[in-house]
Formats: structure tokens, sequence, C-alpha cells
């Protein structure tokens, strides 16, 4: 997860392209600021009295090699440098000429020296790191085919051990800054006592203060270089005659990638020499991604799992140097952000293996306080990718994260958790009911935190800290309480509202209907909370929420359709429409038949439905009276009204609330509107994104925009994110493509379920018309409005956030493909030329908007298979869409949803129509404010119908015949 920033490289393009040696001679690590080289030895500290500023002034740049500017050199004179200097910083140079010259087997036997002096304990300590630095960075393509990579993407984890100028900077300020505010008062005469509370420091601003005087000793032998080691597009691509694993091409040579595993398992496991051993846990997650240049030594890399799960569980962990100022907690966060990695590699594993991994994730919520985001979006991924073993642990994770409610900095992060699970049925098969009373229970209590907050105007309960650094982004967060705006926590607070809502609604409707009746008492009794006055109010989302548990407890369909009219019902119609309780209520009966269609409409949907009153033949005795009456035998008729119809199904002779009782509206436009206003507005909330094809190559918009023709790979991912529709004659809201003159294309795709709607944009979907709209205009009008963008980028290059300037794109979801060549499960698999499989993985990355919070709710990138991808890539798009709706409105009002919408319109309706001043209808009877119930109390518990204050509000004794008298209200 980064944020918006670009490097382009553009202040190189007038000078001469150097070769890739040239541009990587000084990318091994400096020596110390004394100028002796530093031999292996206890954490390879010097003493150093020079301050801090001046080292940091004379801090080389990151990961640079002192090797020296020198001539290419034929590969007799690179023989003869290894036999001679074999532990010289001249092997990283050596390696990268040979790729850049084409000489593999050279480059292979340097490969195993750079191995051997990441191993001798004699050589010169930052010799070592330079062979490790480039040991790190080694990558392949789907082929094989060995590279370098240009810049890792570990800034995060490097400035959580502070080896990033930020983070160093902003350690220094932060301790100058909490100096200042503990300075003890001056004396200002007899008898003032001085203020000793400065003496109680923190441990946090302890740690500090040894980590800055451990930087004001001796400068670090390696830190995070804040640009890219090589400008973008200027390395060449890999080196095909050097691959990651053997071939039958004797012209091919290939290095062995698991001597690189044991080395990396070797200071795992006995935690040797601090500056290694924090810069391997800094990068190796980086090279994990590239599953590619691992896949074949899957019984090293489940060692690694079992090496790292082990130590997390059993609290192994090392504990780095007093003089670092850092703790166990930073060390297991860089670990957890390994395993994280390695749930790509699950699927080679057996069931046992993953539910291990689960059960690892689940120490970290706990164990350490900073591990506890990572370990969360960790069990989210494995929701996913194994989900049978999240269904194992199911129980313990939901009895962690009920535990965890306090802890409100995690709310988004478990309410995003339970958001996914909720859509993925295969990881909860065998929940029961303690299990779903366990998830509403954790939904209910983030929404007391909020409602706390609000009713007392606190910030206590922010679910992201103000002053934190980011985990993922690896830039400060740390700011005075007065730099985050009041509006930002509001938003975060908001975003959490919701999301509880969402996943009461999500799995509510995941349960069997069976089981659904045993929720509604518990979750109707905890939806209502007391106001300042002590009455119980139920606020607008809880309605709509009650109303969609009315709707379906008993009932397992969405929408219902109109049934059409029969002919004989032509002319024979007479309507009548009310609102009953909180929905409006459209009888239309055919007098000579029965026949009547009823329209409910509620907040959360529209249910149609048929009734017919059945009529049994009168004995032939049977005398009638008066004009209307039959008489006997089987040509019956009779008249039926609609008001006939609701009594028979919603009241008896019992006294009726005056409150409760229907409210007849008038047959007039000004009703007809409103319905009809009622009727536009959707029954699901909408959501639109955008979804983009990048090309070979392709780094311009109107490149981008102009294409037509794509790939497997992204054809699949489409389909998997929906399903192709017809935008023709589309009677769902297509947010904004052309229903009429396939202007916008023919089809596009989208996707629905019972609460939600997505409308994806696909420009290759679109036509072009490059004579008259040579910059895609068109296809620009929808991407350029679309809050978030999908971006699946087969370029080979980064994508630049900026790439389409828009004032409304806040957030970009960048999918990389890397294809592996998994060998055959067959024994001729062990021989050279063996057969493969392919399989697809994806490197997922959100970037955002600069204007955004620095603690954007994300997951952090992940690798993700292609069975997932689209699951996984959809739930990210909602859960952003949802925050960036809240966000475009934090300066005009609130983001309302589709339900709270429909429920506005009905309230207006009571409000215009109410039968009685003194009555309460205007607002939910017993729901609402004390503004929403006309100032009537709210129904307690136990009340019985006396004529005073009941369910319905305030209902006098004088007005119980009022109350009796059905046909006031029919």
């Amino acid at each position: 997860m980064t944020k918006d920033a670009s490097n382009d490289g553009s202040a190189a393009k007038d000078s001469p392209r150097p070769t890739l040696s040239e541009r990587l001679r000084s990318l091994a690590f400096p020596r110390s600021n004394g100028g002796s080289p530093q031999k292996s030895g206890v954490h390879g500290d010097t003493s150093n009295e020079q301050n801090f500023t001046h080292n940091r002034q004379n801090l080389p740049d990151p990961c640079q090699h002192q090797l020296g500017r020198k001539e290419a050199r034929s590969p007799a004179q690179m023989s003869l440098e290894i036999q001679v200097n074999p532990t010289g910083m001249r092997l990283g140079e050596t390696f990268i000429d040979c790729l850049e010259t084409d000489r593999p087997h050279v480059a292979q036997h340097v490969y195993e020296r750079l191995v051997s002096t990441a191993t001798n304990s004699e050589v010169l300590l930052e010799n070592r790191l330079s062979s490790i630095w480039l040991l790190a960075r080694l990558r392949c393509d789907s082929d094989g085919a060995i590279r370098i990579a240009t810049m890792p993407d570990t800034q995060g984890l490097a400035a959580l051990l502070t080896r990033t100028e930020g983070a160093m900077k902003q350690l220094l300020s932060s301790n100058r800054n909490s100096a200042t505010e503990e300075a003890p008062p001056s004396r200002s005469g007899r008898g003032v006592v001085a203020d000793n509370s400065h003496r109680s420091h923190s441990r946090s601003r302890t740690r500090s203060a040894i980590r800055e005087q451990s930087l004001e000793r001796s400068p670090l032998l390696w830190t995070y270089h804040d640009q890219q080691d090589l400008p973008p597009g200027s390395a060449p691509g890999a080196s095909f005659s050097l691959k990651a694993y053997a071939t039958e091409d004797t012209s091919v040579a290939a290095i062995d990638v698991s001597m690189w595993l044991d080395i990396i398992l070797d200071v795992l496991d006995k935690g040797i020499e601090w500056e290694i051993y924090s810069y391997i846990v800094v990068y190796l997650p980086s090279q994990l991604a590239n599953v590619s240049l691992f896949v074949r030594h899957l019984a090293k890399i489940e060692k690694l799992h079992d090496l790292v799960a082990s130590q997390l569980q059993k609290n192994r962990v090392l504990d780095p140097p007093a003089s670092t100022g850092l703790k166990k907690g930073d060390i297991a966060l860089c670990l957890y952000h390994t395993l994280t990695v390695l749930i790509a590699y699950s699927g080679w594993w057996p069931p046992q293996k993953t539910t291990d991994m689960v059960h690892t994730f689940l120490v970290g919520i706990s164990t350490w306080d900073r591990t506890a985001r990572c370990c969360i979006h960790a069990l989210t991924l494995c929701c996913h990718e194994i989900p049978k073993a999240v269904d194992r642990c199911l129980p313990l994770i939901l009895t962690k994260m009920s535990q965890i409610i306090s802890q409100s900095h995690l709310a988004i992060d478990v309410l995003e958790f339970l958001n996914h699970l909720a859509r993925l049925p295969a990881a909860y098969p065998s929940v029961g009911e303690e299990l779903q009373r366990t998830i509403f229970g954790i939904c209910v209590g983030y929404l007391r935190n909020v409602r706390d907050t609000r009713d007392n105007g606190s910030d206590s309960t922010n679910p992201r800290s103000a002053n934190r650094l980011s985990r993922v982004s690896g830039e400060s967060n740390l700011q005075s309480p007065s730099g985050r705006s009041t509006d930002t926590e509001k938003d975060f607070h908001e975003y959490v509202y919701t999301l509880a809502y969402h996943i009461i609604t999500h799995w509510f409707l995941a349960i069997s209907i069976e089981d659904r009746s045993k929720h509604v008492g518990w979750m109707a009794k905890n939806l209502a909370w007391k106001d300042k006055s002590g009455d119980e109010i139920v606020e607008e989302q809880s309605q709509v929420t009650l109303d969609m548990m009315h709707r379906t407890t008993y009932l397992d369909l969405g929408e219902t359709l109109r049934p059409p009219m029969d002919a004989d019902d032509e002319g024979q119609m007479i309507k009548k429409t009310w609102l009953l309780g909180m929905s409006i209520v459209t009888i239309e009966t055919n007098q000579t038949n029965g026949v009547t269609y009823i329209t409910k409409r509620q907040a959360s949907g529209t249910t149609f439905s048929t009734y017919r009153q059945a009529y049994q033949p009168l004995p032939s005795h049977h005398v009638g009276a008066g004009d209307h009456a039959n008489v006997g035998g089987e040509n019956l008729t009779a008249r039926i009204f609609p008001s006939h119809v609701l009594l028979q199904l919603a009241s008896t002779i019992s006294p009726m609330p005056i409150p409760l009782q229907p409210i007849v509206l008038p047959e007039n436009a000004l009703t007809q509107r409103a319905i009809s206003t009622f009727d536009r507005i959707d029954t699901v909330d909408g959501h639109k994104a955008g979804v983009i094809y990048v090309g070979s190559g392709q780094q311009e918009e109107q490149e981008i925009l102009a294409n037509t023709i794509s790939s497997e790979r992204f054809t699949t991912f489409l389909e998997g994110l929906g399903t192709k529709v017809q935008l023709q004659g589309a009677t769902f809201n297509t947010q904004g493509l052309d229903r009429t003159s396939d202007m916008d294309g023919t089809h596009t795709f989208a996707w629905r379920d019972r609460v939600t709607e997505i409308v994806y944009h696909v420009p290759t979907l679109m036509p072009n018309d490059l004579e008259t709209d040579p910059q895609c205009t068109n296809k620009k009008r929808h991407i350029g409005n679309d809050f978030v963008n999908i971006i699946f980028n087969e370029s080979g290059l980064p994508f630049r956030f900026g790439t389409f300037a828009s004032a409304f794109n806040f957030v970009n979801i960048i999918i990389t493909p890397e294809t592996v060549q998994v060998p055959a499960p067959a024994p001729s698999s062990q021989v050279k030329g063996a057969a493969v499989i392919s399989r697809d993985f994806f490197h997922v990355q959100v970037m955002w908007d600069s204007s955004f919070p620095e603690t954007f709710p994300v997951a952090a990138p992940k690798i993700v298979t292609a069975s997932t991808l689209p699951g996984y890539v959809r739930q990210l798009v909602l859960n952003a869409s949802v925050f960036c709706l809240l966000w475009s409105n934090r300066g005009g009002g609130e983001y309302v949803s589709s339900w709270r919408s429909r429920l506005r319109e009905i309230r207006r309706l009571r409000e215009r129509y109410m039968n009685t001043a003194r009555s309460a209808n205007e607002g939910y009877p017993g729901m609402g404010t004390a503004e929403d119930r006309g100032g009537a109390r709210s129904y307690k518990d136990g009340d019985d119908w006396k004529g005073t204050f009941t369910m319905g509000g305030m209902a006098e004794e004088d007005h119980v015949l009022m109350s009796l008298d059905f046909t006031r209200w029919t």
C-alpha cells in the first residue's frame, strides 16, 4: 500500500545512458564514518563521538557500493579477479557485468562466490552486506530469466527499523518535541514547588532516546534509499542466458537459489550479526513475492515457514540490541510480513500446515501490540486463499476479535475482515448460532463505541491513531493532536459505523432461513440505545436494518416482480394506498372476482403479491337482503373493496393505538409523484469502478484508454469480477453508461447481491473514434469520475498514480500478473526439461490520492492466486468505494444509503398526512429521537395497552373509542 509518489527520472533524459554496471558500481554498503572497515563483531557497533546531525549529513546514499569506477573487463579478467580478490566488493560489479555482457557461466561462478562471501564470518561485515545486497535483489521472470530488482518494495519495514531518512528525521523531531514539552518549569519564587511530572517518561520515549543516542554514536551500515536505485525503464530486461533453474540448453547457466535460501534460514535461526539480520528481515518479503524464483525449492520454503511460525508462536523472536531502541514486536512485525507473503505458497502444503499458519496469525493479534493489524489483514487474505483452514480456526478467530473491541484503532481492520468473510461461504460452512451471535456482538460493540464518541464529543475511540508511524507505506504519520482535522476523525468513525451495519446485514442474510428468527429479538434489543434523557432510541440506520429483518426473516427471496393483470381486470380495479407503519401499502382489487394485487414498499425493498378471496357457494335456501345481495346457487358474485383486504390482513377488533393506525393517502398527483420518486430509489447501494487494461510498454493516458483488445488473463479476471450485461434497455442503474445508442459499448460487467450493486467502466469494451476523439475523452469522462479504479498492469513498468489526471480518482488498485512455471507432479519432473504447469499469481497493491488520510484503511500489498483474485479485489473495491463516498461527502453533508433514502421518503409522507396532531406517527412509532416521535415517550418493555404510553407513542384514555373505529383509516 503506497501513497501517490512518482519519480520518472526525467532529469537524466538528456544525459548519455550509462551501462548497467556503471549505474550499479556504487551500490555496495559504505564503510563506517571512521574510515576503517568493520569486521564481524557484536552487531558491528562502533563508537563515534560525532553528533547525529553530522552523521546524517555524511551518510552516503543508502545501499551504495564503494566499488570505484572501472572500465568494462573481459571474461578472463573477471575470472582472474574472482581468484585474486574473492571477497572484495568487485564481486557484485562482476556479476552485473556478466548479466550485461551475456556471460552466464561466469555469472554462475560469481553467484557462488557471493554466497560464500555472505556466509564467511572472516570477511569484512561491509563486504558481506555487499553480497547480501545483491542476493536480496535477485528476481526472475516466468521463464526463470534472472534480473536485478530496481526498487524492492521495502520502505515500510525499513522505516519500522529506523532505516529511512524520514524515520530518522521523525525520531529526532519527536524526541526534541518531547524534551520541550517535558522541560520542568523554572522556580518563580519562595514556596513555589517545581512540577516533577516530567520525570515520568513513557517507555516509548525512552526507546526513542536510546535509538537517537545509537544513531549519534555510529552511522548505520545500511539504510533504505528514498529514490529508485535505477531510473524507471533504464535497466535492460532479464538475462535469458542465466536462469533460476537448470535446463537442457548448455548455453544457458543456472544459479542454485537454494544456496541463498540456506543463508536466509541460517540467519533467521541463529540471529547473528544485527546488521545482516535486520537487512534480511526487511528485504525478504519483497523477494519472496517473486514466486517464480522460489517455486522449485518448495521444501525449503516450507522449512522457512516452519521456522518463522515457530519463533512467532513460541515468542522466540530475536531481541534487538538495546542500542537500537527497538522491541521484539518490531522484529515480529517484519516476520509477519514474511509469513503473509508465504500464503501464496500454501497451495502446495498439507492442510495441517495451513491451519498452523492461521494459528500463527492469531498469536500476533494479541502478543505484540503492533502486529495485530498485519495479522488481521493476513487472515483476511486467508479467507480467500485457504478457506478450509479459516473454517477450522473460526471459533478461535472470532473469540480473539471479540476480545479486542476496546482496541478501537483496530476497528476498521476487524470489520473489513468480517466483511470479506461474510461473502465467502466456503470459509464458514460450519458456523453455528453461537458464532453468529459473536459476529453480531462485535458489530454492536463498535457501534456503541461510535455512539459514545458522538455523545461525548471525544476522539478517544479513534479507529486510527493520530500519532503513529504508518507500518505499510513507511511514511510518517506522526502529527500533533491538532495536525489532524476533526473532520478526518469523523470520517473514520462514520466508516466504522457504516461497515458495522453492512456486516450485520450481510451476516443476517448469510444465515440459513431456519436460524434467522433466533437472532431478531437479540438484535432488536441491541440496535436500540438510550439517549441523554434515558429514552430508548432506534436510529435511522437501525430502523432500516430491522426493516430488512422484517422482510427476510421468513422469506429467502430478494426482489419480487409485479404479476401481470388478467384481461378480466380491465376496468374492474379499485386502488387504495395507505401508510402502514413505515411502509407504503397499495391494494388493487377486482370488485367482481376478488383478485387483489398488493404492493408493499419498504425501506429495504418492495414486495409484490397476489391475494384472492376464496368463496363458498351459498346454500340453495339462502335468501339475500338488499340490492347487492346474492341468492343461493353457484352463480355467486360479490363486491370487494381494498379496505376489506387490509382489514383481513392487518387488523382485528382489538383497540389499535392511534399512532399505529394506517394513514390513508389521497389518490392525487402529489401522492403519485411521491410514490414515483420512491420507486426510482434503488433497493441496493450502487457503486462504480473503472477496470483498465495497461498493455506492454504503455505508460501514457491516451494509449491506455485507446485499448480495445486485452489479454486472456484480463478477460478471465473481468469474468470473475461480475457478469457481462447488455446496456441497451438495461433496467438497472448503469452508473452513467449510455443505454440507448451504444456510444459506451454494447455491454459492460456488473455484480450484485441483496445489498450492493457495482457496475464496472471498462475502456476496452467502449468504442474508439480516434479521428474525432484522439484523447479518448468519451472514455475519460467515465474513468475520470470513478473514485476507485482497478489497473490491470501488464506493461512491465511501474504504474504512476497520476496517469489519469482527475480530481475524483481517489484510489487505484494495481494488479500485476506473474506466471509461474511449476514442475509437473510426475517422476519425470525431476530431470532437466521436465514438463511444467503454468500458474498465475498476481501482485495486488493499493495507491491512494495524497489528499486522503495517511492511514487510509486498505490492505498492504498482497500476492493472490488467479482463482481468488476477482473476489478479493471486488471486496477491496467495495470497501474503498464506501470510504470514498463518505470522504467525498465530508464537506457537503453525510452519505445516505439507498435504504435510508427510501425511509426518508416514507417519513415525508407521514409528516404530510399524519391523521392527528396529537399522535406521534410522523416518526416511526416508538423509534427515532424525541423530535422524530413528536415529543412522545418511547416504548418501554412491559407496557400493556391501557390507553397510556404504549408502543405507538401517545394515546390518551379518551381516545379509546377512536382507536376502535377502524373506519377512520379504511
